[in-house]
């Protein structure tokens, strides 16, 4: 079924800093990503279906195999091991091996904790290796470890591929720095700025476009926060530090200025000067478990989210769904409506912020044509997607509640038939018959689907030695400008160095 190979774990897995890393300051009272494991029922009224055009490529799920080896007629096993939604990840297994009757497909879910790479781990030492999983943060856990096989043979071979989020390839994610395609995104949800539509009216300040720059966003934070009225400019979950140098160089594809080689670190001290100026000036809401919260909402653990009274609300994508879009939250009289990040007007720059889930497929599985068909299933792929879109028509929890509101992703294939069936579960003004809120919020979800897709994700998931460099090098820096005054920008040569020593570090040991 699989090798019993025995892999030397080089670095036993310390505590793992999921997602949370330079610049992401997470609002504790939130609700999680919702991709804990739910029982399944499942609706018979139907499956999913759209009358929109496929792609403009094509139906990409009839010419891949022409470009990519054979897939075995043996029977085989194959195991996936995720921390996606459990009851959709095993639809889409059912339905892989629909269509490859010889393939068993075992998936295993573990929750998206410290313990996942741990366990991980310990499948691997047991010699109990599956064929290709989920790769939970921190890259330089599964390379340390020689979690991870090459699919650049079939990655390289597949036409679809050129179908996908155009950052992914423009920045060879998953290459790690090396010739090799160890990983891959799996998972998409960009983030979003949502902006409180009653605020702004309540305040009497126009809407920014939806084409903003980096200084609208900044003057209409400034314009919407009124003390006096209780209102504040923005909370976040991530951080206009994370956010202000991709936002300012086209050549950005990483945090701290990563350019696929090496960190940039000018515009990151510009970001956080910018950040601790927005802090001290009042213009950000109370932090979480606070005297000022306290005194604000009257609950000290209150989320600044739920409260009606700030004007943006930096998230991600998921949260949409799963809170904004409930109607606990619309008798509250919130009314977000999502922004890309901005860009630095003038810096050429096109890419957005957000975040991706990585995969890759075993070195040690014996079916790595296989294994990539199935990664690939699980994660980009159009055809998995179209099984996708029919899980969250039909699944839901044992409450009852769609799976589409536990954490649904954004797609990663751009393939037009799949977005179409996404879209239909959003506000959209393009209707064959628009609803009042479709007209009224619809603008600004279809233009943010227009621009979400040059994403670049956290520095943990692609840029190896990365998270050490934070954990050992960074952590503090962000205070000390914000509560002590430092000016960021005189720190930025000296972590410069130190952010490239600690990746030619990582890669050297793995052997690159």
């Amino acid at each position: 079924m699989r090798k019993m190979k025995k892999f030397i774990s080089l670095f036993v897995a310390t505590a793992m800093c999921v997602g949370m890393l330079s610049g992401c300051a997470a609002s504790s009272g939130k609700k999680g990503d919702g991709n804990d494991a739910t029982q399944v029922t499942e609706k018979t009224d139907g499956t999913n279906s759209t009358d929109e055009a496929d792609n403009k490529d094509g139906d990409t799920t009839d010419t891949v195999a022409s470009a990519l080896p054979d897939m075995t007629t043996e029977d085989i096993t194959l195991t996936y091991v995720h921390f996606d939604n459990e009851p959709l990840v095993q639809y889409l297994a059912e339905k892989f091996m629909e269509k490859y009757p010889n393939i068993k497909v075992e998936v295993q879910y573990y929750p998206a904790d410290g313990e996942y790479n741990n366990t991980l781990l310990n499948m691997v030492n047991n010699g109990e290796t599956p064929d290709c999983m989920m790769i939970l943060g921190n890259c330089d856990f599964a390379l340390s470890n020689q979690l991870l096989g090459d699919m650049a043979e079939y990655w390289e071979a597949d036409p679809e591929n050129q179908n996908i989020l155009p950052t992914i390839n423009e920045a060879k994610m998953g290459y790690y720095g090396t010739d090799k395609k160890y990983g891959t995104p799996m998972k998409f949800f960009p983030d979003a700025i949502y902006a409180d539509m009653a605020v702004f009216e309540k305040m009497n300040v126009e809407m920014p476009p939806t084409d903003w720059n980096w200084d609208e966003m900044i003057n209409a934070i400034k314009a919407v926060t009124s003390p006096s009225d209780g209102i504040y400019g923005f909370n976040q979950f991530h951080s206009l530090v994370t956010y202000y140098p991709v936002a300012a160089d086209p050549n950005c594809i990483g945090e701290f200025g990563w350019d696929g080689t090496s960190f940039h670190m000018e515009n990151w001290a510009k970001g956080v000067n910018q950040w601790a100026e927005l802090v001290n000036g009042k213009y950000h809401a109370p932090f979480f478990d606070t005297d000022e919260n306290e005194a604000w909402t009257g609950d000290r653990t209150a989320w600044a989210g739920s409260t009606g009274k700030i004007g943006f609300q930096m998230d991600a994508w998921w949260t949409y769904l799963n809170l904004f879009d409930t109607d606990e939250w619309k008798q509250k009289g919130i009314e977000f409506v999502p922004y890309t990040t901005p860009v630095v007007e003038g810096s050429g720059s096109k890419n957005v912020f957000g975040v991706l889930d990585f995969g890759g497929i075993s070195s040690g599985t014996e079916h790595p044509r296989e294994a990539y068909e199935l990664l690939k299933w699980m994660g980009w792929g159009a055809e998995g997607w179209t099984h996708k879109l029919e899980g969250y028509k039909t699944i839901t929890a044992a409450d009852g509640t769609p799976i589409y509101k536990q954490s649904m992703p954004l797609p990663i294939t751009l393939d037009e038939t799949v977005w179409a069936g996404i879209k239909e579960y959003y506000p959209s003004a393009t209707k064959e018959n628009p609803t009042e809120e479709d007209l009224k919020y619809g603008p600004y979800f279809d233009d943010f689907f227009k621009k979400c897709i040059n994403v670049i994700p956290f520095g943990d998931t692609q840029i190896p030695g990365f998270v050490n460099f934070i954990a050992e090098a960074y952590a503090g820096i962000e205070d000390s400008v914000r509560i002590d005054g430092k000016n960021a920008a005189d720190y930025a040569s000296e972590l410069e160095q130190k952010a490239n020593q600690y990746n030619q570090d990582a890669l050297a040991e793995i052997g690159q």
